[in-house]
């Protein structure tokens, strides 16, 4: 569990600790996992495919098959071998806010806001991609 994800835990409810726990560790995924994804099968995107980037995944799978690999891909396998692991802690912390929200005590004038998400390791400009499997989806206000 990330540092964010444990914070998180410690503000939910008591009760929902448990479950909380249970499916942050069912959706997060492995940064070792990434990695060796990263090592073995980045060359056509294989780590994107397992983090949920499947655009991504598609666009270096053509990329290296077009004739493209040389100049495209392999600069970025490189760079992406340095920068994995920093990007699944990232989806981690978000999949960490998004069941944060589900088990967030609900609001009254009393109780504070729950936190803020955590920085996106991704351009601001870019819309982070929905997170396969997830019991629910976050409405921004």
């Amino acid at each position: 569990m990330t540092p964010y994800a444990q914070m998180l835990a410690v503000q939910l409810r008591p009760e929902a600790q448990a479950t909380y726990a249970y499916e942050y560790h069912r959706y997060s995924k492995d940064p070792t996992l990434a990695f060796v994804l990263t090592l073995l099968l980045g060359i056509v995107g294989g780590e994107s495919y397992y983090l949920g980037n499947y655009v991504r995944g598609v666009l270096m799978s053509f990329a290296l098959l077009s004739g493209v690999g040389l100049i495209v891909t392999i600069p970025l396998w490189i760079v992406r071998c340095f920068t994995i692991q920093n990007e699944c802690e990232g989806y981690n912390d978000y999949v960490a806010y998004l069941l944060a929200l589900r088990y967030w005590p609900q609001r009254t004038e009393s109780t504070e806001q729950p936190p803020a998400p955590p920085e996106s390791p991704m351009p601001t400009t870019r819309t982070r991609p929905n997170v396969g499997g997830l019991p629910m989806t976050v409405v921004r206000r």
